[in-house]
């Protein structure tokens, strides 16, 4: 029979100590109880509010009960026969609950044998609902604590990083206000929760850090202790990331990380890009279609794209071409060689340009009705009112490259500064260093929490200098970042990422041309994963995903006197271990699994010695 994976039940949020903002009377119990939901969704598409209710009434008794018992240590998870409930607090006197359904197999139901006799008929109705009710066996380990406590956490961490906490919103602007944004953020966050996919612990722990970390940090802190006090560095190259050491010592929450990661795009393969018809100039070589900082800094769409620009319009849709003769005509009535003579100097056959001019005319009007998304309209005003900007003198006038494989005139990334005497700079830009070269600028606000109190989440600014995959992420100590030096910093930028970027490609030849033993492929690897400060440092291409670390890490977080748990599996009989590790002055928790039969617990434990003495 096929199993059904878990669902999520319902997730509500509440606060016991909220009261109803208009008067109600005093036998009105439920208005109380309901005045105390900031926000309720459930699998069902109606809940009746007697049921809304009750759920959240067992969740408050069994955290009040729990609380008589121990104080300080109220209850977290409640497991039934067919569910499992957990309850967070991540702010005082708010709690998350939620509510999700085991993974279940239909059971098969042997045939009943017919009864002797006549039956009354309610024994026949009973019967017939008995057999028309489907019966599963719910599966108790399809569901780990330590991984639902950890989703939910993230989902706490990325509201109060993109909005703010839960106490300074209810305090500045209200419960109304908390419970429409509570609404907007956690229907979308909750519905996306996707249970089919097995949990890692490698993503409860937190960000993997980049391979060559020990490398890259150097260079990293070189370039942090070039910057002003006020700005903490980290780089980014999905999925990894380096934080500064700087960074660390700022103690910015673990989501801050996590969410500037995921605003950075993947990197097309390199063979992808190089697919093309190759220019036949330097000038044509350099040309590219990227935007502006400007308009990749406030991009309007944030669905795709590089922070919310359309890739789509970014990469292949030039909308300043569309008033170019010949640009929309598709090919019907203009002679391609005109073009090309025009281009080159040649004075094209006056009879074909005139009747290229009067083919080329576009209904403006006709072609915005037919574009539905509102971002072309606004860089089709943009593109008319900077299409023939020029200059009189020609000091200020729009340098455009053009790529003469494709015919479609491209703008380049960011406009380069002129020199004084006013000479031309396109022999300037193809002499121009590597090291030096333009990265893509963008900038986004997020709440982060200042020193004193984890509650009071005030507005950063935080910018993003970002060539191909890599990126590094300043966050500034204030609102905006006007008063540093922006040329500067980007400048030092490019080279620091031109260095990364040549560490990682001769790391990569290098153990290209390192041929493995045969020993090394036939023989099972150790695989670990060591986490620290919410960072995590594994084997390559290792998923900890075994019930046994999972049970190791939850086993660790009951006290501080379990310091190490050793298990060993039946089929297969692998070895887990998970340990707590302070000997290197930070703490930091180490995770091994072994796959050789052959191990004995002594040599697990040289394997986890020789752990231990591995510095990140």
């Amino acid at each position: 029979m096929s199993r059904l994976h878990p669902a999520l039940l319902y997730l509500t949020i509440y606060n016991p100590t909220l009261c109803p903002s208009e008067e109600v009377s005093k036998d009105d119990e439920d208005a109380e109880e309901q005045a105390q939901i900031l926000f309720y969704t459930s699998q069902e598409r109606a809940t009746s509010r007697d049921k809304m209710l009750r759920q959240v009434g067992l969740a408050k008794a069994l955290v009040n009960f729990s609380e008589i018992f121990h104080p300080t240590d109220s209850c977290h998870n409640v497991h039934s026969q067919s569910r499992r409930m957990i309850m967070v607090n991540p702010e005082p006197d708010f709690w998350i609950h939620v509510a999700v359904e085991l993974a279940k197999t239909p059971r098969t139901l042997l045939p009943k044998l017919k009864a002797k006799g006549n039956g009354k008929g309610k024994g026949k109705e009973k019967e017939k609902a008995s057999i028309q009710q489907p019966s599963y066996d719910s599966h108790d380990g399809s569901l780990h604590d330590y991984a639902l406590r950890a989703h939910l956490f993230r989902g706490y961490e990325q509201f109060k990083l993109t909005h703010g906490s839960f106490t300074s919103i209810l305090n500045s602007l209200g419960q109304e206000a908390l419970e429409l944004q509570l609404e907007r953020f956690f229907t979308v966050w909750a519905w996306s929760w996707d249970f089919s996919k097995s949990f890692e612990l490698n993503d409860d722990l937190g960000l993997p850090l980049h391979p060559l970390y020990p490398f890259i940090l150097p260079l990293l802190d070189t370039f942090s202790s070039q910057l002003p006090a006020g700005l903490d560095v980290l780089f980014l190259s999905p999925p990894h990331v380096v934080p500064s050491t700087r960074y660390r010592q700022s103690n910015h929450p673990p989501a801050l990380s996590r969410h500037l990661l995921s605003l950075i795009p993947r990197h097309s393969p390199r063979h992808e890009v190089d697919d093309r018809p190759e220019a036949s100039s330097p000038t044509e070589k350099g040309a590219t279609a990227n935007t502006t900082a400007k308009e990749v800094g406030f991009g309007s769409n944030p669905s795709s794209g590089f922070l919310g620009m359309p890739s789509s319009l970014t990469m292949s849709m030039d909308v300043r071409n569309w008033s170019w003769p010949g640009a929309l005509t598709f090919g019907k009535g203009v002679e391609r060689k005109s073009l090309v003579t025009g281009r080159e100097g040649i004075k094209p056959n006056p009879s074909v340009a005139e009747s290229a001019s009067t083919v080329t005319e576009v209904d403006r009007g006709a072609l915005e009705d037919a574009m539905s998304s509102a971002d072309i309209h606004g860089l089709l005003e943009k593109a008319n009112d900077r299409l023939y900007v020029t200059d009189p003198d020609g000091v200020h006038e729009e340098r455009l490259e053009v790529d003469h494989s494709g015919d479609t005139p491209r703008a380049s990334r960011v406009p380069s500064p002129l020199p004084v005497d006013g000479s031309s700079t396109s022999h300037l830009e193809s002499e121009k260093p590597d090291r030096y070269r333009q990265l893509d600028f963008a900038c986004t606000f997020v709440f982060l929490p200042e020193s004193g109190d984890p509650l009071e989440t005030h507005r950063r600014q935080v910018i993003h200098l970002r060539c191909q995959s890599s990126a590094v992420a300043l966050i500034a100590d204030a609102d905006n970042i006007e008063d540093y030096e922006t040329r500067v910093i980007s400048e030092a930028a490019s080279q620091m990422l031109h260095e990364i970027e040549n560490l990682i490609v001769a790391e990569a030849t290098r153990t290209s041309e390192i041929l493995p033993s045969a020993t090394k492929i036939l023989q099972p690897k150790d695989n670990y994963l060591i986490s620290f400060d919410y960072f995590t440092a594994a084997s390559p291409d290792f998923i900890a995903n075994s019930d046994h670390l999972y049970d190791g890490k939850q086993l660790l977080e009951q006290g501080s006197h379990i310091t190490e748990v050793f298990s060993r599996g039946q089929q297969p009989q692998h070895w887990h271990v998970s340990k707590r590790d302070n000997a290197s002055g930070e703490e930091r928790e180490i995770f091994l699994e072994v796959a050789r039969k052959e191990t004995s617990l002594s040599d697990v434990d040289n394997i986890l010695q020789r752990l231990q003495l591995h510095s990140l």
